[in-house]
């Protein structure tokens, strides 16, 4: 038998705080030993024995470890007790930091934002401001999601949150593209609706209008979890027809000039034929391809069918420009045509008239090319200036009314014949005007028209439940209708046309021409 003397070591900080070990004493009998963090033991082992997978030394814990010294020894197991390590020296205290500054209490808003605000613009103080559920002050959140409903397309609004997105984004319906904010940074402005997602405190913020500056936003936004309560979920809103959209220049410039800009120059042309939407930090072409830098990250252009996408944000495609033959005639702008893959929505304006609109779905396509009239874009109820459109007309006093469950019924005389005529339709906007007979008023909708002279009948059929309808008051009052803009097909006056076509799509489209219908008009 040959026993040598083996060292076990249970190390400071042994999982569990205790190492364990089976052994074959020089004696030949197996002993177990365990050793608490920091201790050692000296045991004389048989290294002869094979008892553990052919090993005098086995190890039953995680921590723990065996070395042989190759020193002879003849003494039993239990000779050496276990010896203490030598403790560590104790690391020294490191001093306690001075405390921070106690920071300055959030201010109170004056307001705080519910779940839906509408969004108006008022003259507050001698300049307009943005004003959200009617009320102009300070304003408050907590966190929730804040929606600012129908923000103006000539007011697109953005929020000062540079290095704030961990805690405070927005997005909106429409986005107008990107310009450096007037705090330095770059931010993308929306109209419509615009959501307002706040997760942490974000302490006061600004906001500003794309076109004039704060517009009453300067550190005007305050996060107050006292004050401000978190809000509900938003009303889902109904789906509602189409709104025509105001009408845009590409692009816009407002005064003084501080909006950034990327073009494209064509040296087949020899000029600058784009504006893009995207604003990059650097770019370069190299290989073929554009590349470039955005927050801090590396893109490469044109590298997918996708259109109009920079930097993870859509945009639309728009294209300006004037019909404007014969400058010093009066015209009637009739109907548009677009040699184009895809029909686009259009917005016009006139030097007489007010703005005009086409939805792409009202596009026609016959024979390849895309074919639609224009349309006046009206309000409901019509606004004072629209009374002297082609579209509006008279009709006369009415012999009597009657009103029951919100259909009105409006009766005109037989004998002598005062006659509704052919040009009203079913869908049009009735209004009327009472004694003095110098202010007109919206009535309802037309649903039924009934003529028949033999018999005496002579009588329209109004909806009255719309909102901004009035009530009848006397029993004679004149009566005048408004067509549809959908289907009023009476052209716009002017000496030129400014349109600006819009497509969403995100996929190739081709324009190869528009062309107007026109003719002269004869006062």
């Amino acid at each position: 038998m040959s026993c040598l003397t083996y060292e076990l070591t249970c190390p400071i900080g042994a999982t569990g705080g205790v190492c364990r070990w089976s052994i074959i004493c020089c004696d030949g009998t197996e002993q177990r030993i365990s050793l608490l963090e920091g201790e050692v033991s000296l045991p004389c082992i048989d290294i002869s024995a094979t008892n553990f997978n052919g090993q005098p030394v086995q190890k039953n814990s995680i921590s723990g470890t065996t070395t042989i010294i190759d020193v002879p020894c003849t003494s039993a197991c239990g000779t050496y007790a276990p010896s203490p390590l030598p403790t560590p020296p104790t690391p020294p205290t490191p001093p306690t930091p001075p405390s921070p500054p106690t920071p300055a209490p959030t201010p109170a808003p004056q307001y705080c934002l519910g779940a839906e605000n509408e969004t108006t613009i008022q003259n507050i103080s001698g300049g307009n401001k943005f004003v959200f559920g009617g009320n102009y002050g300070t304003y408050g959140t907590n966190v929730g999601t804040y929606v600012l409903k129908n923000v103006p397309a000539a007011h697109p609004i953005a929020f000062h949150n540079f290095n704030l997105t961990n805690v405070i984004t927005y997005t909106g319906t429409t986005a107008v593209g990107p310009k450096v904010g007037l705090d330095g940074n770059t931010y993308t402005y929306y109209y419509g609706d615009v959501t307002l997602t706040v997760v942490g405190g974000y302490g006061t913020i600004s906001y500003e209008c794309y076109y004039h500056g704060y517009m009453g936003g300067e550190n005007n936004l305050i996060y107050n979890s006292n004050t401000c309560s978190v809000p509900g979920a938003p009303t889902p809103t109904p789906p509602t027809p189409p709104t025509p959209p105001t009408p845009s220049t590409v692009p816009p410039v407002p005064s003084p000039v501080t909006t950034e800009y990327t073009l494209t120059y064509s040296d087949s042309v020899k000029g600058w034929p784009s504006f893009y939407s995207y604003i990059p930090e650097y770019m370069l072409g190299m290989n073929n391809y554009l590349y470039s830098f955005n927050g801090g990250n590396l893109y490469k252009h044109n590298t997918n069918e996708t259109r109009n996408n920079f930097y993870g944000q859509q945009f639309n495609s728009q294209i300006t420009s004037v019909f404007n033959q014969n400058p010093l005639e009066n015209k009637v702008f009739k109907a548009l045509n677009l040699e184009s893959d895809s029909a686009w929505t259009v917005n016009m304006k006139t030097d007489i008239q007010d703005e005009g609109f086409i939805d792409y779905r009202w596009f026609e396509k016959k024979e390849g090319a895309y074919f639609a009239y224009l349309r006046k874009t009206n309000q409901t109820p019509a606004a004072a200036d629209e009374y002297a459109l082609r579209s509006a007309n008279g009709i006369g006093k009415a012999a009597s009314w009657s009103l029951q469950s919100n259909v009105l019924t409006v009766n005109f005389s037989t004998n002598p014949l005062v006659a509704i005529g052919n040009i009203i339709s079913i869908g049009d906007y009735l209004y009327f005007s009472e004694p003095a007979y110098t202010t007109v008023k919206f009535a309802g909708q037309i649903t039924n028209i009934e003529i028949s002279l033999a018999s005496g009948i002579n009588r329209l059929f109004v909806n009255t439940n719309l909102s901004g309808a009035q009530p009848l008051s006397v029993a004679d009052p004149y009566i005048l209708y408004i067509k549809n803009v959908e289907a009023e097909a009476l052209g716009m006056l002017g000496h030129q046309l400014n349109f600006t076509l819009t497509n969403e799509n995100t996929t190739s489209t081709e324009l190869f021409a528009i062309e107007a219908d026109v003719m002269k008009s004869f006062p």
